[in-house]
């Protein structure tokens, strides 16, 4: 048991408390899950939610609970409204993550501008940067209704919260969780037991009083929102900007969503005035007048409800190493590599002494198998020096054994494919592919079997003997 007055090493995995730090946990095994943290009393490890006298709780029938919902707050970002859903609820907390130099507080800053037309007064509580960036950063993008945001520079919780309450605000915006602490633990912001503890306090902050939180969350090097993954737990949605940051182009994807669906994607555009919402993904990523080029195909890609034509490009070139290369970009590698094989297996297309080089053009990313089947005819062109034909959209999924399965929001994406051009579209045998909807044209859907099947429509002619390789 922990001293009064001390600290305990608490693991993050199961809540087991140690007196010392260990590298692996003895009660759920896991290794450097452990944390410091203040210990509580002697005699008062109870929570500290736990209370009597007359603050009790009640307990209410569900058949009494009013099915009403509150009215949700239009930002003004379009694409942002329908990306959470139509709107921010009132009491909702939001957390917004991204890599440094993403847009996360150029963005959040705009959403304020923009909120504070209906929205009087917003907070903007910064940890990390000082009231003049912040007026800097402002004049950039020409923010407007400045006298109706209120800033503050303050990294003690307790304190922010404090200070606000006399304004009454309307919406409050952290900048970052990474960045603020609470007096109550001992230990350093942005630990792990910090992260958790202003998540707590600000949730309940929210929460009692109506009150639409959003919190901006640093990333770690692998990517994920940096703390305790009961952050994301806690909060009500989970917002994430990716993109390269040598791309002009944002997208913000939905990861969690307790008030609409999650998957769902917005495109923004960063500018010298702030990131601009791009209306038609697929026309900045898609060129209409797209040139035939071997190696080089056209693929719609489900994002969330959205379908976003991309230019998945790929290279095969010999190998002169043992061991030849697969290098990827925007797409999973263990995908190219199951591609890869059933291309050997059931099609004759050999590999082995080949370098294989995969990218997906702007900076989206291949997370949904629908794009199976044209990474498999963009691999036969580059390894023939074929190019594809400019009218046909393959949409699919490739299986161990060769065939090709229908993929979720057929309808979609043919449409998408329609208003870029694309007259025929290579699909799965089995499944709905829009025919009684929006591709009821003579000709328009090509069904296929295999994988196999859909080579010789694409290629015809085109021979899988090894001997044919071309070098």
């Amino acid at each position: 048991m922990a001293k009064k007055g001390g600290t305990r090493f608490v693991c993050q995995g199961c809540g087991q408390s140690f007196s010392k730090w260990v590298g692996q946990c003895s009660s759920c095994s896991e290794w450097n899950l452990l944390v410091e943290e203040a210990a509580p009393p002697a005699g008062q490890e109870v929570s500290r939610f736990a209370s009597g006298g007359s603050n009790l709780a009640l307990c209410h029938p569900l058949s009494e609970i009013s099915g009403e919902s509150s009215a949700r707050l239009a930002t003004g970002f379009d694409v942002f409204d329908d990306l959470i859903g139509g709107g921010i609820v009132p009491g909702g907390i939001t957390l917004i993550g991204g890599e440094p130099g993403v847009g996360k507080s150029t963005f959040m800053l705009q959403l304020a501008s923009r909120l504070s037309v209906i929205l009087k007064p917003i907070i903007y509580i910064s940890g990390e940067e000082s009231l003049t960036q912040i007026k800097l950063r402002a004049d950039r993008l020409k923010v407007g209704n400045e006298k109706d945001i209120l800033l503050l520079s303050e990294q003690n919780i307790e304190s922010s919260l404090s200070c606000i309450l006399s304004y009454q605000p309307r919406l409050v915006i952290v900048d970052s969780i990474q960045t603020v602490f609470t007096s109550q633990l001992e230990s350093t912001p942005g630990s792990v037991s910090q992260i958790r503890e202003c998540a707590a306090v600000l949730t309940k902050f929210g929460k009692d009083r109506n009150l639409p939180v959003m919190i901006v969350g640093h990333v770690t090097k692998e990517g994920a929102i940096a703390g305790p993954k009961v952050l994301e737990h806690i909060v009500d949605t989970v917002l994430y900007f990716e993109g390269e940051l040598s791309s002009q182009f944002r997208v913000l994807r939905v990861f969690k969503n307790r008030f609409g669906a999650t998957g769902e994607v917005a495109v923004f555009q960063m500018t010298t005035n702030g990131l601009l919402p791009v209306l038609n993904p697929s026309d900045l990523f898609v060129s209409r007048a797209h040139v035939e080029s071997p190696g080089v195909v056209i693929v719609p890609l489900l994002e969330g409800s959205r379908a976003i034509l991309a230019e998945l490009q790929t290279l095969v070139t010999h190998s002169f190493l043992s061991m030849p290369r697969r290098v990827v970009a925007g797409i999973e590698p263990n995908r190219l590599n199951l591609v890869v094989a059933v291309l050997e297996k059931h099609c004759g297309f050999k590999f082995y002494n080949k370098d294989v080089f995969a990218n997906v053009a702007g900076g989206l990313r291949l997370n949904e198998p629908g794009g199976d089947l044209g990474l498999a005819l963009a691999l036969i062109g580059s390894l023939r020096n074929r190019s594809l034909p400019r009218d046909i959209l393959p949409i699919g999924e490739l299986t161990l054994s060769g065939d090709v399965r229908p993929v979720a929001g057929v309808d979609r994406r043919i449409a998408e494919g329609r208003r870029f051009g694309f007259k025929h579209f290579l699909v799965g045998e089995r499944g709905e592919t829009g025919e009684k909807s929006c591709a009821a044209r003579s000709g328009e859907v090509v069904r296929v079997r295999t994988l196999r099947d859909a080579v010789e429509h694409v290629f015809p002619g085109l021979r899988s003997a090894p001997e044919a390789d071309s070098n």
